[in-house]
């Protein structure tokens, strides 16, 4: 009879041991999700970048005070052309009259402000450049990164900071070997990042947006002034 008895605990015990194991398994089954990751490794040749002409968001008269984080900011895209949000930003050719960006064939500057131009070159072939962009310290710039920020400084100690960079590259021998460009291609994202076709070399138009600092109580007339780096890989 005793020994009945623990043939019927060991059944037991071992049947909600399967019943557990068996649970376990369901539940591994319906959480075992996967995705596919990317690694890329980039070998250096004849790729080199060089600053044509600086980033310049212009000329503008701002009326915040106290000014908060974001509440105004321009907008300057790659074409040169500036768009504005918030009321206290005035641009000093007037609310409307920015121009619609560099026309092609002509020369880099817009007036005031202008994107950054840089020229890129390299004879190994290879059709795609990839390019990123850091803040002086190195810290990457993305979408992925929204607190990474370039801080221009002003000649009283308030700030500005600048992000969202956007790019393409310009034909510059499309205007009968003038100075000038014509586009050539925008920027295309892939799981590597953002890049542009350059298999012979390009010019690489920057633009990026320009935004208001919460430390700012009233912006000081003068040059605001900050670096960043651009960085080019295949």
């Amino acid at each position: 009879m005793d020994l009945l008895k623990a043939l019927k605990r060991t059944t037991i015990i071992s049947a909600t041991a399967v019943l557990a194991l068996g649970a376990t398994q369901a539940q591994a089954i319906t959480d075992n999700v996967a995705v596919l990751g990317h690694i890329s490794a980039s070998v250096q040749g004849t790729l080199a970048v060089a600053e044509a002409g600086p980033m310049n968001f212009g000329n503008f008269a701002i009326s915040c005070n106290p000014c908060s984080k974001g509440g105004d900011t321009i907008v300057l895209s790659d074409e040169g052309k500036r768009t504005k949000t918030g009321s206290d930003i005035t641009f000093m050719n007037g609310t409307s009259a920015s121009p619609a960006g560099i026309a092609n064939g002509t020369n880099y500057e817009t007036g005031a402000q202008e994107p950054g131009f840089y020229t890129i070159t390299q004879s190994d072939g290879i059709a795609n450049v990839y390019v990123s962009f850091s803040d002086s310290t190195g810290a990457i710039i993305d979408s992925n990164h929204p607190n990474n920020v370039v801080t221009l400084t002003g000649p009283t100690g308030q700030t500005f900071t600048v992000n969202s960079f956007t790019f393409e590259t310009d034909n510059t021998g499309a205007a009968a070997g003038s100075s000038g460009y014509t586009q050539a291609a925008a920027s295309t994202h892939d799981s590597y990042g953002n890049y542009v076709p350059c298999t012979t070399g390009c010019t690489l138009r920057v633009g990026a947006t320009l935004s208001t600092s919460v430390t700012a109580a009233v912006y000081a007339p003068g040059q605001y002034t900050g670096t960043y780096y651009v960085m080019v890989s295949y």
